[in-house]
C-alpha cells in the first residue's frame, strides 16, 4: 500500500503521467541515448548480414531494451525469433525455433535440426525473409547449449549463416564466451 501512495506522490510531484523505469514502458518513450542507439545500429548491422552478435551488461544497463532493437526490422524482411529460457536445451532451442515459425517439431534433436534449418530456408527463399533469432539471459546457458551455438550458424560448409543469432546476457557471458570456459 504505502509503495503505491508514494509512487503515486513521485508522479504528482515531478508532474509524470505514470511511473518511469516501468518495464512496460513503450520503446518508443525510452531514453535516446548515444549508446542505445549505437548498440541498435550495430545490431541492425549484424542482422543484415546474419551474424553472431552479443549483448552484455550488468544487471539494470538496459539490456532489456533489445526489443527496442526488434522494432526497428520491417516485417516484410524480417522474421524476429525470441526465446528466454534458464534451462534451454538444444532439443527446447530447435523446438521453440519452430514452434514460433508455426511448425510441430521433430521429436530428435537432429531430426528438428534438420527441419528448422529446411524452415529458415524456406522462408528466405519463398518469402524473402531474414531470421533473426534473440536468445534472452544467454548467460544461464549451458556448455551444452554454448556448444551447439558453434553448429547453429554452420550451414553449407561454413560458406553461410541461414540466422543472425544473438545473445543477450549478464556480463558473465562474455566472459564465458570470451575464454571458452563453460563451467
Amino acid at each position: 500500500m504505502w509503495s503505491m501512495i508514494s509512487t503515486v506522490m513521485f508522479e504528482l510531484f515531478y508532474g509524470l503521467s505514470r511511473a518511469p523505469f516501468s518495464w512496460d514502458m513503450p520503446t518508443g518513450e525510452l531514453y535516446e541515448s548515444v549508446i542505445l542507439e549505437e548498440t541498435l545500429g550495430r545490431l541492425s548491422y549484424a542482422a543484415q548480414r546474419q551474424w553472431f552478435a552479443v549483448v552484455t551488461g550488468d544487471c539494470g544497463t538496459g539490456k532489456t531494451t533489445i526489443r527496442r532493437f526488434t522494432e526497428v526490422f520491417e516485417p516484410a524482411t524480417y522474421k524476429v525469433l525470441y526465446l528466454s529460457d534458464s534451462k534451454l536445451t538444444p532439443r527446447h532451442f530447435y523446438k521453440d525455433l519452430l514452434e514460433q515459425l508455426g511448425c510441430e517439431s521433430k521429436f530428435y534433436r537432429g531430426d528438428a535440426k534438420r527441419q528448422q534449418h529446411r524452415e529458415i530456408e524456406l522462408m528466405r527463399g519463398i518469402h524473402r525473409l531474414q531470421s533473426v533469432v534473440v536468445v534472452d539471459e544467454a548467460h544461464l546457458l549451458d556448455r551444452e547449449m554454448l556448444e551447439e551455438v558453434r553448429f547453429l550458424l554452420n550451414f553449407k560448409m561454413d560458406a553461410q549463416s541461414t540466422m543472425a543469432l544473438i545473445l543477450v546476457g549478464q556480463s558473465e557471458l562474455w566472459d564465458r564466451l570470451g575464454l571458452q570456459a563453460y563451467g
